[in-house]
């Protein structure tokens, strides 16, 4: 029986042989080798060996002809094939004419001598690897920007920019890009590593820009996005280091910004944050999302604050942000994406408000000390230690534990968030903490003597917030969504069991930023009514939702 299924396997692995069978001849003319289709009477240019190595001598000069002649018939040169120039590390230059439509994956791979290559109009597609560890590549020439920007890329490797970093057009450096009237994409990887340009103007004709577009443009400062573009793709600008701010044209239909920042249109998903903003920065409240790489390579960023409305982090959208020294993850984060904090080589801390550790493969906090504090809910430090990748953390505390040497109250403030952490004193069953604004009770909290949350009341409806983080334990607690620019007042009174005031404290704080005076959302003769969702605290007025802040949500 073995027998007879094996016969059958070669004669079925015969037929589809015959049946897929080459239709080209392959040869050699003059120094280069080519595959001829007699059908379509075009050539291919390809390697001198079918196998590894696929040079048996070292080629220096390759001049590649429009066409070749072979047996009294002309064949148009159309493709560098696969492999065609494979580790020819001793080529130091190639010619390639008008006419050749494709490079084909991996032509050039490790051409590490080749330093530069010029790329004709013809070329609509080029291939994965194409120029893959060409390092001594500095740089490109294209005849046609728009044909360049309508070619898609397959990789990054593919581009010849990501080594050669200049682009050129008709031997002079592209510096101020201006794409033509007319294109309508800007390819996958098109200006890729291009770290020679220092601005860019896209013109109403664009509707889209492929993945990775113009990612490492160092030198990049500004860009406006035009009414017609509707469709970004991932990572577009990742990694441009000069970059202060992406511009919307108000009219998209698609996407805004928002102080350089690019969101979608209801900015319910952070896009892309400029690789040269410095300092914090507290993402909106009406985010849901953090896109893929939204923050990737911001090194000038030191803390973020990430609202309780985002459900979800994307791949690598923190990596290799060496600035940031802490990061808070909401309670109703479900997703934190593969190398979310990869190469975070600063933090300092971590705090995880989730009761169920979200589910992480092992790259999201890879070259991230884990003997840092992580700070999670007090009763799922036991879950944590057990979770996979969390467990990687050998310092795992509850949130707001304090060292033992915290003797006195502090508050540190930034534009819209407080954290308030006081001392632990000894025979106190609880202790009260109260917070005003311009002498008015926002809310009071109380907590027992392990510094866990017990009570909590508001003087609502309010626009003023009180502490959305509510599961703290220790002696700390963070209040967010603040009024900026604003000076709150608290006191914090410290019980024994039988109600004696043991000590107090009080003083005030102000937030930083500019006060932004926003309209109270009570009215008048309205009835409004306080809830709570997943944590957050909304005022429902008729038939709309506010947060504290006075910021509507539906």
């Amino acid at each position: 029986m073995k027998t007879k299924l094996f016969t059958l396997l070669l004669s079925a692995a015969a037929s589809i042989g015959t049946l897929f069978a080459w239709d080209y001849e392959r040869v050699q003319i003059g120094d280069l080798y080519y595959n001829l289709d007699a059908t379509s009477q075009t050539a291919e240019v390809t390697s001198q060996n079918s196998s590894y190595p696929y040079w048996s001598t070292t080629i220096t000069t390759a001049i590649i002809p429009s066409s070749v002649e072979y047996n009294s018939v002309t064949y148009s040169v159309t493709n560098i094939g696969g492999w065609a120039f494979f580790g020819c590390t001793g080529l130091t230059s190639v010619t390639i004419p008008n006419g050749v439509t494709s490079i084909v994956n991996n032509a050039f791979y490790n051409c590490t001598s080749l330093t530069s290559v010029t790329i004709p109009n013809s070329v609509t597609s080029i291939g994965d690897g194409a120029f893959q560890i060409c390092s001594g590549l500095t740089s490109v020439t294209i005849t046609d920007i728009a044909a360049w920007c309508n070619i898609a890329f397959s990789s990054y490797s593919s581009n010849p920019l990501y080594y050669a970093k200049h682009l050129y057009v008709n031997n002079v450096e592209v510096t101020n890009l201006v794409i033509p009237e007319g294109v309508t994409s800007i390819g996958n990887f098109a200006f890729l590593g291009c770290s020679g340009l220092t601005s860019v103007t896209i013109p109403n004709s664009v509707t889209s820009i492929g993945d990775l577009a113009f990612q490492t443009c160092s030198g990049l400062t500004s860009v406006t996005i035009p009414n017609s573009v509707t469709s970004i793709g991932n990572g577009a600008f990742i990694d441009c280091t000069g970059l202060t701010s992406i511009n919307v044209a108000s009219d998209n239909s698609n996407y805004c910004s928002v102080d350089g920042v690019l969101f979608n249109k209801d900015k319910t998903t952070l896009i892309q944050y400029p690789g040269s903003k410095q300092g914090a920065y507290t993402i909106p409240n009406s985010v849901t999302s953090i896109g893929e790489y939204a923050f990737l390579g911001c090194s000038g960023l030191t803390t973020v604050t990430i609202g309780n409305s985002v459900t979800s982090i994307g791949d690598w959208a923190f990596s290799d942000c060496s600035g940031l020294t802490s990061v808070t993850i909401p309670n109703i984060v479900t997703s934190i994406g593969s190398g979310a904090f990869y190469g975070c080589t600063s933090l300092t801390s971590v705090t995880c408000f989730a009761t169920t550790p979200p589910q992480l493969n092992s790259y999201v906090f890879e070259e991230v000390d884990k003997s840092i504090p992580l700070y999670v809910p007090a009763g799922s430090i036991s879950a944590y230690q057990s979770a996979d990748v969390w467990k990687d953390f050998t310092n795992i505390l509850p949130i707001g534990a304090q060292p033992a040497d915290v003797t006195t109250t502090t508050v540190t403030p930034s534009e819209t968030t407080a954290d308030i952490a006081w001392p632990q004193v000894t025979g106190a069953a609880t202790y009260t903490i109260e917070i005003k604004k311009n002498g008015e009770l926002i809310c009071t909290l109380t907590f027992n003597a392990q510094g866990q949350l017990i009570s909590i009341a508001f003087n609502a409806p309010s626009r003023n917030n009180a502490p959305q983080q509510t599961q703290a334990a220790g002696f700390s607690f963070s209040v967010t969504s603040l009024d900026s620019g604003t000076t709150y007042s608290y006191t914090m009174v410290a019980k024994d069991s039988s109600g004696n005031v043991l000590k107090t404290e009080s003083g005030t704080f102000t937030t930083t930023g500019t006060a932004t005076g926003i309209e109270d959302v009570q009215g008048n003769n309205v009835q409004c009514t306080k809830v709570v969702h997943n944590g957050q605290i909304f005022i429902l007025r008729g038939e709309k939702a506010y947060t504290l802040t006075g910021q509507e949500v539906r």
